[in-house]
């Protein structure tokens, strides 16, 4: 019997369910702080989930723009004038309408326009705020400084430690509706690295709960989880996790992840889709046996009966012989059998399709075609019971004849010939 899981990688390397940082002995600060230039190199990386330094690279820092000269101001203002470049009619009114711009002037209106030191006075609050671990409070201030500076690199690193407070705060579905809003606002933000396991875990975690229990009501007392249809938004931030990094090391986790969810609530035409996913997007996965042996299965629960399309049946045949070729006898073990076996079930499911053609040619009289389809039954599947159903309807109907009784002749005699048709 195969297991489902969902779908998270075994071994060392990723701990995804690190919710606390640890804090180094006496200091009482976590482990994994939000930092500033001056406290952190520029070269040095950030720690993953689990706390482990991962490869070194550049990571953008905050840089105040009050050194530019009134120079440089003028420079940018005039830049249209300087290369050329001017705005027709249509581009200009439809910035001046568009619906960021008139949130951007409303804010000015009100007093709450860009202003570059107070929205760095706020994010070094909320740094004070997160090594103290008052998440709730940090929260305010990181709201406060990607707000007054936005498009910078202070609203970036803000957007994270945003979404940081929340996660240590145990407040994951704003913690995943943070994280989402970052890598959708900066796609190719350096903080992905850290993001992705994030979201995997979050998506884990709301995943396995609600197997324990669905929530069909909404949840109005526990914050760890959504309001409503934890398994749906587990599988929407798990589609995040595979969009947002599709060749990073959780990409298959989250697929096959997927897959599973929409198996066990019997979406099998959506499970056997992301299955096939796996197989074709992620070839040397460690999840590609049970990605074809699951994929079989799901097809075959596609198969609404001999009165309905084939082409789930045909699409599991298929599948089986491929498996059977890509994986050797040895690494299937007992799955094999299990295999054969079913590809003889689908070869029997065919013989019944072809004698229920048969028989519905038979409930209406039309016998030659009803024995045409029974021969087809007794030639094509001589090992099937059917083919036994099917001799004994030939010797039946050997002697009717092809067609039903015309009752109406007589008044196609009658009628004149231009009438008849």
């Amino acid at each position: 019997m195969l297991f489902i899981a969902g779908g998270c990688r075994s071994g060392g390397g990723w701990n995804l369910f690190a919710r606390k940082p640890a804090a180094p002995a006496g200091s009482g600060a976590p482990s994994q702080l939000p930092t500033t230039g001056a406290q952190q190199p520029a070269n040095q990386p950030p720690p993953n989930a689990s706390g482990v330094v991962q490869a070194s690279y550049e990571k953008p820092r905050y840089v105040p723009t009050s050194n530019l000269t009134p120079a440089d101001l003028i420079r940018n203002e005039n830049f249209e004038e300087s290369t050329g470049q001017k705005k027709t009619l249509l581009e200009t009114t439809t910035e001046k309408v568009a619906p960021g711009e008139l949130t951007r002037k409303f804010k000015k209106l009100i007093g709450r326009g860009p202003n570059e030191p107070l929205a760095k006075a706020q994010f070094e609050k909320g740094e004070s705020l997160f090594r103290e671990r008052k998440f709730k409070e940090a929260v305010k201030c990181f709201k406060v400084a990607a707000d007054r500076w936005p498009d910078s690199v202070l609203e970036e690193e803000a957007m994270y430690w945003l979404a940081e407070s929340y996660f240590f705060d145990d407040r994951y579905k704003e913690a995943s509706d943070a994280y989402g809003a970052l890598v959708k606002k900066y796609e190719n933000t350096s903080y992905l690295i850290n993001i992705v396991p994030r979201q995997f875990a979050i998506a884990r975690y709301w995943d396995l709960d609600a197997r324990i229990d669905s929530h069909w009501y909404p949840n109005l007392t526990n914050k760890t989880r959504p309001l409503l249809d934890a398994t749906g938004h587990a599988v929407s931030v798990y589609n995040s996790v595979r969009l947002h990094d599709p060749t990073g090391p959780l990409a298959d986790d989250a697929t096959m992840a997927i897959a599973n969810s929409h198996f066990l609530r019997n979406r099998f035409e959506d499970a056997a889709y992301h299955y096939e996913l796996v197989r074709k997007e992620f070839p040397h996965s460690e999840y590609i046996k049970e990605a074809h042996l699951l994929g079989i299965r799901a097809k075959l629960r596609c198969y609404q009966g001999a009165q309905y399309e084939a082409s789930p049946l045909d699409e599991a045949d298929k599948l089986i012989e491929t498996t059977l070729t890509q994986f050797p006898p040895e690494q299937l073990g007992a799955d094999r059998e299990r295999l054969l076996a079913t590809k003889q079930l689908i070869r029997i499911e065919r013989a019944q399709r072809e004698f229920q053609a048969g028989e519905y040619y038979y409930k209406i009289r039309y016998y030659g075609a009803a024995r045409y389809y029974y021969a087809e039954t007794i030639r094509e599947y001589a090992d099937t019971p059917f083919s036994k159903m099917a001799e004994d309807r030939m010797n039946e109907t050997k002697d009717y004849p092809p067609v039903p009784y015309d009752y109406f002749a007589w008044l196609k005699k009658v009628l004149p010939e231009s009438e008849k048709n």
